[in-house]
């Protein structure tokens, strides 16, 4: 087996890039890249992503459109190939067929349907197969692998706060566009219900052509419950709404409105319960909007992956602290979060924190 060369990281990253884009338009399959390559003079033959909904996968839509040209060629996956009849056949077989000779996986499928028996099953037909274990590609099904290692989802949080370090909430600039993106990409969006009050928020994607990417919104209910008074709720916007209540806790809401019943403790729905039905339910990146009520039990139980933490502008002079016990660095560190990146515009930083592997 040969080693993983510079070449077979350089494909790896595009097509990691590649994939990004399309992160919340794939159901609940992962979003995976597929890229069919020459090895001899290093050029792309074809490249696919998983199409909208999640089937079919990308190796069989790569394949498909790489034609003959496949065989005796390298395929590139960002993710661990299936063997397993679903509502597709096995991507592994289309492969065996294809005359591909040469395999680069990022990243490693914890699926059980998948996992080893994939790669053997290539291996025997004499395929070679190389395991990555790439890191962009560990990013991009941070979703996938968090849902079938932990049975709940990858949870990405994001905050605008002001430089002392009080709620904003964005309308415009850096923080308004980084929000708009991660909900393009996830699955479903929580709020907790004093938040949604508070601000009555619609939770759509506000970039031109994207609305239809607005995922599920969750509005977490409180000891008070939730009614129809709350816009998310009572309002009519023709996106998915559902509500996470405590099993006694009060809840008026129209028929269009699921509600999920978990366990809890004075009212309030239990957090790593209200994943775990969320993950049975499909959903492996989940975007949360917190208040500091909601950040601070979320990071207590250690239950943020990635948090995105912005400063923007001035905050409103009624608006809250982001937190009752220091910053919301000091938080993030405490909760065993690294900074991995930093972006600024204009008067705008972005930090991003994640959760070491």
């Amino acid at each position: 087996m040969t080693e993983v060369s510079a070449e077979d990281l350089r494909w790896l990253d595009a097509a990691a890039r590649y994939a990004t884009p399309f992160l919340g338009t794939t159901g609940d399959n992962p979003c995976a890249a597929a890229l069919v390559v020459d090895p001899l003079n290093q050029t792309l033959i074809a490249r696919a992503v998983t199409a909208r909904g999640g089937r079919p996968h990308s190796e069989a839509l790569a394949l498909e459109s790489a034609g003959f040209g496949a065989a005796g060629a390298t395929l590139y996956v960002t993710l661990e190939p299936c063997y397993h009849w679903g509502r597709t056949p096995p991507c592994v077989d289309a492969i065996v067929r294809s005359g591909v000779m040469r395999v680069v996986i990022g990243v490693a499928d914890p699926d059980p349907h998948t996992a080893e028996v994939s790669v053997e099953r290539l291996r025997s037909a004499g395929v070679e197969v190389v395991l990555a274990e790439h890191a962009a590609s560990a990013v991009l099904h941070a979703g996938h692998l968090r849902h079938r290692n932990n049975a709940r989802p990858y949870v990405a949080a994001m905050l605008a706060v002001s430089l002392d370090d009080r709620i904003v909430s964005p309308v415009s600039g850096m923080a308004r566009d980084w929000l708009d993106l991660q909900r393009a990409r996830s699955n479903a969006i929580l709020i907790g219900a004093a938040t949604a009050h508070h601000h009555n928020h619609q939770l759509v994607v506000a970039i031109p052509g994207l609305a239809s990417r607005t995922p599920l919104r969750i509005v977490l209910a409180g000891a008070q419950g939730v009614d129809r008074s709350l816009n998310l709720v009572g309002g009519f916007s023709g996106y998915r709404t559902a509500i996470i209540a405590e099993n006694d806790a009060p809840v008026d809401a129209p028929v269009s409105v699921e509600v999920l019943r978990v366990k809890g403790s004075g009212g309030r729905p239990d957090l790593a319960e209200s994943l775990t039905l969320l993950a049975r339910k499909g959903i492996q990146n989940l975007l949360v909007e917190p208040g500091p009520r909601l950040m601070t039990a979320l990071l207590e139980v250690g239950l943020i992956d990635c948090f995105s933490l912005i400063t923007a502008g001035a905050a409103a002079p009624d608006a809250p602290p982001a937190s009752q016990s220091g910053t919301v660095a000091d938080l993030l560190a405490a909760a065993g979060l690294v900074e991995v990146e930093k972006q600024d515009r204009n008067t705008d930083t972005l930090r991003l924190y994640r959760r070491p592997a």
